[in-house]
């Protein structure tokens, strides 16, 4: 068991998460003592087990309270990361960066001064972030740059809405037709939930037209609109309809998950075309049936190839996601997958690098860690590459397989404004759904929160009672409401 000994119980959680980037795979030290001083200068006192570090850092010369405490995490992060990669021998692809969104450093830098062609280099250097991964970073900044500003200026018919007037709608169907192993999101398998799948839709098309009378109250205008899970497409046709059409909105780009091939039929391609939806996800994470039956995805490889053919047949822009990293996938394994993706040209593609989320299955059973999924990933950036994609979204999570990252790629003029808004909180997210977060971001900066009840039961019992309190939420009352 290993101990962690530190004078720094504020920061204390963000230095034990760089830690476990070092520890979760190998020998645990059995402890590590971290010791701040602060005098003319700032000294860093690091020990693992019986082995000692010293570190000096120059004294904080921001006056800015935000400024100060961005510093000071940074430096104490830098240190504890300088002694543990001495100490292991190794260095981790992001650094002393645990942050689940570096574009946002990077947008950050540039806003100091940082120009941009030196935004990669400056990660490298300060951050101590891998040359591939920083100029990744870099690559995404000024994908995004050149793209969403202009994507963030709605023409409605002459008069142009301002980007503080815009949110995004986000709708949640917590099912799935069974419970990956990997996934810790908020969905449940439906052979024991069938019963809930009506009353479930008639009580979110009732939020669907609460949250949009409210954003048209309010004089705000959908930017995009998400249907997401679990899977949305494990409704039958009238159900699907039924929200798909209270959810539309005219000359927005419109998403729906499909995610699970076995979930897609030629009906319900044509309710989700002929309700609005120009984007749909269709993800197989990889093309191995045995790989596919071990995480407890219960559909072929086939069933993909059909299931993207038929979609293809309505113009739908097309994503396809796939997890690197998987349980007993051989770099082969991962290659064929990709190759044979990139072979279809979608307009996305999305490669995840495999979390062990707390919740689950493969986190409770404590699996251990592909070592290849490095290799996988490198493998990913050179070959989207060549194939003609481009970087334009990248984000982390805990837990992450070989301290890694999830990168959405896009062919020229597919990049979708969703996952880049909503990645980088750039909009408010006004959400719908049992577990489906809303998000505002007032004048300060602040990202400020309310969570509908996960419980479905308990999202359908306490329906007008919460709406009240969305109400009031959405009246920029910046208080988080429980």
């Amino acid at each position: 068991m290993l101990e962690f000994i530190t004078n720094r119980g504020d920061i204390r959680s963000e230095l034990y998460e760089l830690i476990r980037c070092f520890v979760s795979d190998t020998e645990e030290p059995k402890q590590i003592n971290f010791t701040y001083i602060r005098n003319d200068d700032i000294i860093l006192y690091v020990a693992v087990n019986e082995k000692g570090y010293r570190y000096t850092y120059a004294t904080s010369a921001f006056g800015d309270k935000t400024e100060y405490t961005r510093y000071d995490l940074y430096i104490n992060k830098h240190g504890l990361y300088r002694a543990l990669s001495e100490y292991f021998g190794r260095h981790l692809p992001w650094g002393s960066l645990t942050g689940i969104r570096p574009t946002r450093l990077a947008s950050r830098l540039v806003k100091t001064g940082v120009p941009m062609q030196n935004v990669a280099s400056h990660l490298a250097s300060a951050y101590l972030v891998s040359p591939e991964k920083a100029q990744i970073t870099a690559e995404i900044l000024r994908t995004q740059s050149q793209h969403i500003e202009d994507r963030l200026s709605v023409a409605s018919g002459a008069v142009s809405v301002p980007q503080k007037e815009l949110v995004n709608l986000y709708i949640h169907i917590p099912f799935c037709p069974t419970r990956c192993d990997y996934c810790s999101f908020v969905s449940q398998g439906i052979e024991k939930q069938r019963w809930l799948l009506s009353p479930y839709a008639d009580a979110l098309v009732r939020e669907i037209r609460f949250t949009k009378a409210l954003i048209e109250k309010q004089g705000k205008r959908i930017f995009s609109i998400y249907i997401g899970g679990g899977t949305p497409t494990v409704l039958d046709a009238p159900l699907l309809q039924k929200i798909l059409s209270a959810a539309y909105e005219p000359n927005v780009e419109y998403t729906c998950e499909a995610g699970r091939p076995d979930t897609i039929d030629e009906e319900k391609l044509q309710v989700i075309n002929s309700c609005g939806v120009n984007r749909i996800s269709i993800n197989p994470q990889t093309l191995h049936d045995a790989t596919l039956l071990a995480i407890g995805r219960k559909h072929t490889a086939a069933q993909f190839f059909q299931a993207y053919a038929s979609a293809a047949q309505y113009g739908f822009v097309k994503n396809v996601d796939l997890i690197a990293g998987l349980e007993n996938e051989t770099p082969a394994d991962f290659r064929y997958s990709l190759d044979r993706i990139t072979e279809l040209q979608p307009e996305n593609i999305t490669v995840h690098t495999l979390c062990r989320k707390r919740g689950s299955q493969n986190a409770l059973e404590e699996k251990k860690s592909n070592e290849y999924t490095e290799e996988m990933v490198d493998y990913s950036v050179r070959a989207l590459k060549h194939n003609g994609y481009t970087p334009y979204y990248l984000y982390r999570q805990k837990q992450m397989t070989a301290n890694l990252e999830n990168i959405g790629w896009c062919k020229s003029g597919f990049l979708c404004v969703n996952n880049v808004t909503v990645m980088e909180e750039l909009l408010p997210v006004y959400a719908c759904g049992a577990g489906a977060i809303s998000k505002l971001i007032p004048d300060d900066g602040r990202i400020v929160r309310l969570a509908n009840p996960k419980d479905i039961l308990l999202y359908l019992d306490q329906f007008d009672e919460r709406m009240k309190k969305k109400e009031l939420f959405y009246k920029n009352q910046f208080t988080l409401i429980s």
